[in-house]
């Protein structure tokens, strides 16, 4: 298992809602969020992220994050990896991403 990071920005005038994560290059790609349970640290599922008007949702070590399952290839370093981010509304978002060893700060 892999995970992904992101910044994604909403120019809109409205709240926009994302309910979905692909991956041409992972067979299961999901959005998970780490939580503290009784002072555990554990990572959920989350069926849905809201960016508001005009802000940004950030995907990132220790809180929210894109896990990538059962990769179609060996990566390495300075790799391309394709997202798709799926809105409420059917429409598809599709950005490539680099490997990086280490996540992002």
């Amino acid at each position: 298992m892999l995970a992904g990071y992101a910044t994604v920005r909403n120019p809109c005038a409205k709240a926009m809602q994302v309910t979905g994560v692909s991956s041409r290059d992972f067979a299961t790609a999901m959005m998970h969020e780490t939580v503290l349970l009784n002072g555990m640290s554990t990572m959920r599922h989350t069926a849905t992220v809201t960016i508001p008007a005009g802000g940004e949702v950030v995907f990132a070590p220790s809180g929210r994050h894109i896990m990538l399952m059962g990769p179609a290839r060996v990566f390495r370093v300075g790799d391309k990896v394709g997202i798709t981010f799926v809105l409420s509304d059917g429409k598809k978002l599709e950005a490539d991403f680099m490997v990086l060893r280490d996540p992002p700060h």
